[in-house]
């Protein structure tokens, strides 16, 4: 990898030579060597538990080219589509006014740079090149995980990612990356990651100004450092304010006294969206004795979205908390699309996760006679 000292010289280079960006605008350009040429390239914005998508290329002489509007600098994330091919993404700061070079020389995008004179890119590339190693054996391994070996490997290298990021951490300015990667470390603790250095983890968040922890990324933080003690079956329900796309507050007490099937989910998720009309079923097929309730963890604008565009009916709720903490983290929701069925006394009968087309119907036949 280049020095970030060379990659912003040749940035400020670029720039000088390159037409100005209009305010309130970024431009991304990027030259690709060894991909073909009709390799599909695309630009994402993170939300939630989902990527929305912001512009599709297709390579031309190894070139490709976005803009987009953007009113404060951001992080967006690159990929590559090489015939059945795709790898993992490029983190990307854009700010007002701000044109970023991207260079790569294959298809494995994350391994591109970036170059601009935005802050926290050269942050962010020092965060990566810290890590590079780990990254790239991660992205070798995509849907290669065949054996308990390999998995466990998959997991030692994530945690060596963790333990790497919290230890240069320490000695590092706190700025907007140092609290993503803050907020990211904390997040693999709930999977068992990074346990033996979550001390220091608590100390990094000591570091943490009351500004910073009153913002919206500093409540996520404490979220996943302090966790309230997950539930599972036997125990009593957890409950907590939600709210449906009219802005109404409800409460999962109003059902008590019937079967409650909570389906925590993201229209970024394609088994929850598969999953969609079977609970439609359910609902029809148990009214009056089952209350479907679907908890999106997509921030608001894309959820209400959604429901409008798919025509959702039914008790479509969000509860509106950052990133996914809140009752997600109360039911112990790692992967979704995540079910939890309670009984009408309140307590939990039944926790699963995934989706097969029947699975949910074959659930109720078996847990309501």
């Amino acid at each position: 990898m280049k020095q970030p000292l060379s990659l912003l010289v040749a940035a400020v280079a670029a720039t000088a030579c390159a037409p100005a960006v209009p305010a309130g605008e970024f431009r991304i350009v990027g030259k690709i060597e060894n991909v073909p040429d009709g390799a599909v390239v695309r630009l994402y914005e993170p939300q939630g538990q989902m990527l929305r998508g912001i512009g599709v290329d297709t390579l031309a002489g190894g070139r490709f080219s976005f803009r987009d509007t953007v009113a404060f600098p951001k992080v967006v994330q690159i990929s590559v589509t090489v015939g059945d091919y795709r790898g993992g993404t490029l983190d990307v700061w854009v700010a007002p006014g701000k044109r970023i070079e991207v260079r790569g020389e294959d298809k494995q995008a994350w391994l591109w740079e970036a170059a601009s004179d935005i802050a926290e890119q050269a942050d962010e590339d020092m965060y990566r090149a810290l890590v590079e190693p780990q990254i790239c054996e991660l992205n070798w391994f995509q849907d290669m995980l065949n054996t308990q070996q390999d998995f466990a490997r998959y997991m030692e290298l994530f945690g060596q990612v963790s333990e790497k990021t919290v230890r240069r951490m320490q000695t590092a300015p706190v700025t907007r990356v140092w609290l993503n990667k803050l907020a990211e470390c904390a997040r693999l603790l709930q999977f068992g990651i990074g346990t033996a250095h979550k001390a220091e983890m608590l100390a990094l968040y000591d570091r943490m100004t009351e500004e910073q922890r009153q913002s919206p990324m500093g409540r996520r933080i404490d979220a996943y450092l302090n966790p309230a003690p997950a539930v599972g079956v036997g125990d009593r329900l957890v409950d907590g304010d939600l709210y449906d796309a009219d802005g109404n507050l409800h409460r999962l007490a109003e059902f008590i006294g019937k079967y409650i099937l909570l389906d925590f989910w993201s229209a970024g998720c394609g088994p929850c969206v598969q999953a969609i009309p079977e609970l439609q079923e359910i609902a029809r097929k148990y009214a009056g004795r089952v209350a479907v309730v679907s908890i999106s963890q997509d921030p608001k604008p894309v959820w209400k979205e959604f429901i409008a565009e798919k025509q959702l009916v039914g008790n479509q709720w969000n509860e509106l908390v950052d990133g996914d903490t809140g009752l997600g983290m109360r039911y112990g929701v790692k992967e979704i699309p995540h079910f939890v069925l309670i009984a009408p006394d309140g307590r939990i009968r039944d926790v699963w996760q995934g989706y097969g087309k029947g699975s949910l119907l074959e659930k109720m036949e078996q847990n309501i006679k």
